[in-house]
């Protein structure tokens, strides 16, 4: 609820990290970092913003107290919000690249430098996420 985080153990080269998010109503906001730690002053996030009671946008943002925040030049995805508010994530990184798949309906891809061997996290940055069914698989 509200600004939160679960930080999890480091991943390997190849990963495949599947789980669902249920939000509590229209307008909560949460994500996923990579490269974080428990030190570490920046991190990376794809960020699923509100952008409406109807429309969601997948966000690429540096956080931590050195990160500088969206970056600008980062593609971002705007896809409807589900009826259910129920988010389907699959997230798979082979060395530096990362593709999230939400609801089979948005498929964002990203390259972010040192996933393998870093922590990760999922996060709540406004209202209140119900996150289940977390599996995790590392080469």
């Amino acid at each position: 609820t509200g600004n939160a985080w679960a930080l999890f153990p480091r991943l390997g080269y190849q990963n495949r990290i599947e789980f669902t998010v249920k939000t509590a109503g229209k307008r909560d906001k949460f994500g996923i970092s990579l490269v974080r730690g428990t030190d570490a002053d920046v991190f990376y996030s794809l960020v699923v913003n509100d952008e409406g009671e109807e429309t969601r946008k997948v966000n690429f943002e540096q956080q931590g107290t050195a990160g500088i925040g969206f970056l600008a030049n980062g593609d971002s995805y705007v896809f409807q919000r589900p009826a259910d508010n129920t988010y389907h994530i699959v997230i798979t990184t082979d060395n530096s690249v990362c593709t999230m798949y939400i609801n089979d309906v948005c498929c964002y891809t990203n390259r972010i430098y040192g996933i393998q061997r870093n922590c990760w996290s999922i996060n709540s940055y406004s209202g209140s996420v119900e996150v289940t069914g977390l599996t995790v698989a590392s080469k």
